[in-house]
């Protein structure tokens, strides 16, 4: 079992995972808020996913996926909006 599929956003991977072939055809490159098992939005832009993201669930994890990428995209809204910051 990797390590996404029992950590954060395992739901919403998992979920992404079972569907991505659908979610390409239902939404050819364009970026998909997740949340449980959900699509709660598709985007234009990383940013604009994100936005929204942010808005319904504040600091609460979820998933921002481009679909056809492989790629997984962590989304922390407080680091990303600069509300919290790493420092060495």
């Amino acid at each position: 079992m990797e390590a996404n599929e029992t950590g954060l956003l395992a739901v919403e991977t998992a979920y992404y995972d079972e569907y991505a072939q659908q979610l390409l055809l239902i939404y050819p490159n364009r970026f998909l808020l997740i949340r449980d098992e959900k699509v709660i939005g598709d985007y234009e832009s990383r940013s604009e996913a994100v936005a929204e993201g942010v808005r319904r669930y504040g600091q609460g994890p979820f998933l921002v996926r481009r679909t056809g990428d492989k790629t997984l995209e962590l989304i922390a809204p407080a680091l990303n909006l600069g509300l919290l910051q790493c420092q060495r």
